[in-house]
């Protein structure tokens, strides 16, 4: 019965340590919303890998002769397109979030619980934040690497079909590519620059704030895809 009371205590620590960080660092950027700054730019350079490592798949592949469909080159789009860009995106986003909400379980909320654990258990929530952010590190670049493949071999196939190359079609795709880019990536980049920091207690605000900065911006890239962007084609 003891034991059942520490860790109830324990998760009831861990709860009040999440309500008050979190307050906490919201207050401090509502504040200087200049803090937030660096999350964007780390971000911006993500982005930058991604689209200079999808050129250089699309240039090094071999078109697959099935074709491709480049939404933001047909001005006959439907709202349907819309949904489909937006609905990929914000579950991209999605995923990018939840591996900072978990950072913040594994590298905050998990220690604060370990106090009242024993044994394998309480060894595991004492020694996860390592591999945690280890695995942040590994996650982001995998993501990377997924999406420059995906987007290179897309680009190589469109590419194939008409007079530009690949290079022209990316440019043109930068408007709102970029944007898109940087608000997809930016819940990686908040996790790797406050970790990177032992800012660890700010990880479940970051989930909140890139939350309210990226949604937007993924809806309203959406729509420069599908509605604005032919007009560059």
């Amino acid at each position: 019965m003891a034991h059942s009371d520490e860790m109830a205590a324990a998760r009831l620590a861990a709860r009040d340590a999440a309500i008050s960080d979190t307050r906490a660092a919201l207050g401090a950027w509502l504040r200087r919303p200049s803090q937030l700054l660096p999350w964007v730019a780390l971000s911006a350079v993500v982005a930058a890998i991604l689209l200079l490592g999808t050129y250089i798949v699309s240039v090094t592949a071999s078109p697959s002769g099935d074709g491709g469909t480049l939404i933001a080159a047909d001005p006959s789009a439907r709202w349907s397109d819309f949904g489909f860009i937006l609905g990929r995106n914000l579950t991209v986003l999605l995923l990018h979030l939840m591996v900072c909400f978990a950072t913040y379980l594994v590298r905050r909320s998990l220690p604060i619980q370990a106090t009242a654990m024993t044994g394998v258990q309480g060894w595991i929530h004492r020694h996860a934040s390592v591999p945690a952010l280890l695995l942040v590190i590994a996650l982001t670049i995998y993501s990377i690497l997924q999406q420059a493949l995906v987007l290179g071999h897309s680009l190589s196939d469109i590419a194939a079909q008409g007079d530009m190359t690949q290079a022209a079609i990316l440019v043109r795709l930068l408007p709102h590519a970029v944007p898109e880019l940087i608000a997809v990536f930016l819940p990686l980049a908040a996790a790797v620059w406050l970790e990177s920091r032992d800012r660890n207690r700010d990880l479940l605000a970051a989930v909140a704030a890139c939350t309210l900065i990226a949604v937007p911006v993924v809806i309203a890239s959406a729509f420069v895809e599908v509605v604005i962007a032919s007009d560059f084609f």
